[in-house]
């Protein structure tokens, strides 16, 4: 059971800081990533709203914060499901845009942050145990 808690640790700080080492390299080319913007937006056509439009240059900041909650475990569990939302949203965003690679990935940290969401009854601090945290003790 040990591994199962080291290896949630050990998966949520890593999904953590890799979400705040992008969102920082994002920042720090933040002409590139609003240029990037601008031609998702030019190819989307179920998501060409102006309120997605004004609200996506705030992404990295988004993942910034989402990221250092995670590392830091601060509200694991409502940042999860932001970072659901989230990633499920960008999935979809980028299908529409046809930028199927990069959908792929936010495909993936959607799928991780649901996996971590999942088994958050395996780390230190929550009180949901299954049954197998009863017969070890």
């Amino acid at each position: 059971m040990k591994f199962k808690i080291y290896l949630y640790q050990i998966i949520r700080v890593f999904f953590g800081i890799f979400l705040v080492l992008t969102s920082m390299y994002h920042v720090i080319k933040y002409s590139d990533f609003l240029d990037r913007l601008n031609v998702y937006f030019d190819a989307v056509s179920v998501f060409d709203t102006n309120i997605i439009e004004a609200l996506a240059p705030l992404v990295p900041f988004e993942k910034f914060t989402i990221g250092c909650f995670l590392a830091l475990d601060i509200s694991r569990r409502n940042i999860l499901k932001a970072a659901i939302i989230l990633f499920g949203f960008f999935t979809l965003f980028l299908i529409d845009a046809s930028q199927w690679y990069c959908a792929g990935i936010h495909f993936g940290f959607f799928m991780i942050s649901m996996i971590l969401l999942q088994m958050d009854n395996h780390s230190y601090n929550s009180t949901k145990f299954s049954k197998d945290s009863y017969q070890i003790v």
